[in-house]
């Protein structure tokens, strides 16, 4: 459900987009004194210039259209249709061709429509380790295709937001721009000191086109969020709400570019990962200016070949990076989509030795800081206990990790929570990301339904972005080197991790711990040894056995008999109506079918599992 919903999604991306075009060489900076791109040859704003078109009624009326469309569609062919065998083979058959029709019509209205529509497609572009290909293929155009907003308006927004003549700022401004995107899109230009930078600038109106955008997903949430599975794991209208926060931080390039400088001093000690200065003392609430940068988009395969770079060391600099963001920094990009991370190269690769050709040196570089994520210490500490948990196969420590994540809901068992996480580890544990995509699923879920058979997990809203930010890398890597084992790339860190625990620990403290806890129950232990043969000895003592297991077994048996039972009476009453209508009573004919059909809707009516 996470997939579905939290994941349910980029401002900059025009700022990362337009690094595309300037990808596999080092641009040059161009010199002041050509014509092209200077100041004097910026048209003037026209006079009568009126204000941007917002057509807001009949915005939200086709977003939330599509979204009413595919929640139809869901539910008929993915719920309903899967529940019966007469119909879950074509469900089955047609998944990937329908939802690679939704895809192609979401893709095409994102790009009409921008906005926030943008930002979900990306997000599922970059899905490669959980949808089909056809499917992220069909969404990757999304970071290319979005149309520009018009010059005058993009000028306007620029000299409004710099209080100052563009001439005491740039010794030139190309008017062509490099990208744009659903936010935001980005020019090239140079300062009057000398220096290359890019220049992110907001489309006009674009915090009304994320209202209403937003409005329409609201509406959407609110229909589905009702729906049992749902509604027992996650409070949609919190996450909602939580999305739509750091959305709207994202429209603030004053605080992304705070953001890109914490990145700069977090990372300041760590080789190969940059992220490009930003200049806050030129940029405002809706202008970002930053240093321009060179590299070849992570997701450009061919080029990294061309250019030498081996994409398993990508992969594991990438994986590296982030595991440092979410474990040791407590504060990470929420947006690694491959729109946002290049690779700059810096130079040729060494030559071969023992046999071995290495990769060219590179720079993984990380844009867009608008979302980000905080992690508290507690919250920190506590995933490291869950990733030491995976990369040791101690499934008990990941789900002591999980409960305290609150991910899972009060008063869930854990034991058969354990149980089933030992069968998923024992088929996915150690194995590479090529590996995990052709396990059968069927057969996984068939040994581990009866024990979980509820889910008994849910989406804290804190924990949405983070969730995002993991899979978006997940997808990346599994691009990259489909072969990779994160599992074993994991256990390097998590080794780290227990050594700086075990160097840093505040040994008297946890025997302090220790010692308080086991007085405890030396304490209570007697009374309630006493308390307990004395129950045994007036024959009080109770056992409480769980039958839970048992009842849904009765109740499928309970459905399968009535829908057994609805069939034979639909049966009778249809070949009743034959006979009737063969010997002329045509009347009564028509009403035994009229009650044959009501039998058959009540048979295959689905009922509650519970």
């Amino acid at each position: 459900m996470s997939i579905w919903f939290a994941q349910t999604c980029c401002v900059a991306e025009g700022f990362c987009d337009a690094i595309i075009r300037h990808v596999q060489t080092v641009t040059k900076p161009t010199t002041t004194g050509s014509s092209t791109g200077a100041i004097s040859a910026l048209p003037p704003l026209p006079p009568d210039l009126r204000p941007f078109p917002v057509p807001r009624r009949r915005r939200f009326l086709r977003v939330s259209w599509f979204f009413f469309r595919v929640i139809v569609h869901v539910f008929i062919f993915d719920i309903l249709f899967n529940r019966y065998r007469l119909t879950r083979w074509y469900a089955q058959r047609t998944g990937i061709r329908r939802y690679q029709r939704i895809a192609r019509d979401f893709r095409r209205l994102a790009v009409r429509m921008g906005g926030v529509l943008i930002k979900l497609g990306q997000f599922l572009s970059a899905r490669a380790d959980v949808l089909p290909a056809v499917i992220t293929d069909e969404l990757a155009g999304l970071q290319d295709e979005v149309p520009p907003a018009p010059l005058p308006y993009v000028l306007q927004t620029l000299i409004t937001e710099l209080r100052r003549p563009l001439a005491d700022i740039f010794a030139r401004f190309d008017p062509t721009p490099v990208a744009a995107a659903s936010l935001g899109q980005v020019y090239y230009g140079e300062l009057c000191d000398g220096r290359s930078v890019a220049v992110k600038i907001q489309r006009p109106r674009i915090d009304e086109i994320v209202e209403i955008d937003l409005s329409a997903v609201l509406w959407a949430v609110r229909i589905v969020k009702n729906y049992p599975l749902i509604r027992r794991r996650a409070d949609l209208e919190l996450l909602f709400e939580e999305f739509a926060r750091v959305l709207r931080e994202e429209l603030d390039y004053e605080r992304e570019a705070q953001h890109a400088l914490r990145f700069r001093i977090n990372f300041a000690d760590t080789p190969g990962v940059y992220f490009p200065k930003p200049y806050p003392e030129l940029s405002t609430r809706r202008v970002l200016i930053m240093e321009r940068i060179s590299g070849i988009k992570i997701s450009d395969y061919a080029a990294l070949e061309r250019a030498g770079v081996d994409r398993t060391e990508v992969a594991t600099r990438l994986n590296r990076a982030y595991l440092k963001q979410f474990f040791l920094d407590g504060f990470f990009h929420a947006d690694p989509h491959p729109g946002n991370i290049f690779v700059r190269v810096e130079g040729p690769p060494p030559p071969q030795t023992n046999g071995v050709k290495p990769g060219a040196p590179f720079t993984l570089i990380l844009l867009d800081c608008g979302m980000v994520g905080y992690l508290p210490p507690t919250t920190m500490e506590i995933m490291r206990s869950g990733v030491i948990g995976l990369a040791t196969n101690d499934p008990e420590r990941i789900v002591d990790a999980l409960d305290r994540l609150g991910m899972i809901l009060p008063g869930a068992d854990r034991r058969p929570i354990v149980q089933a996480l030992q069968i998923v580890l024992r088929h996915t544990y150690a194995r590479t990301q090529r590996e995990l995509t052709n396990i059968d699923v069927e057969k996984l879920f068939d040994e581990t339904e009866h024990l979980v058979r509820d889910l008994p997990f849910q989406i804290p809203q804190d924990l949405i972005y983070l969730g995002r930010a993991i899979s978006l890398v997940s997808g990346i890597v599994t691009g990259l080197h489909p072969d990779i084992n994160l599992f074993e790339e994991t256990q390097p860190f998590a080794q780290a991790m227990l050594d700086r625990e075990r160097k840093n620990g505040d040994w008297l403290e946890e025997i302090r711990r220790e010692v308080t806890a086991l007085s405890q129950v030396a304490a209570t232990l007697p009374r309630q040894m006493d308390a307990y043969y004395k129950a045994a000895n007036r024959g009080e003592l109770q056992m409480r056995v769980d039958l839970s297991r048992l009842e849904r077994g009765m109740k499928r048996v309970e459905r399968a008999t009535n829908r057994l039972s609805g069939g034979i009476i639909a049966a009778a009453l249809f070949i009743g109506g034959v006979l009737l209508r063969i010997n002329g009573f045509a009347d009564e004919a028509f009403w035994s079918w009229v009650a044959a059909a009501g039998a058959t809707l009540w048979t295959i009516w689905p009922r509650s599992e519970r």
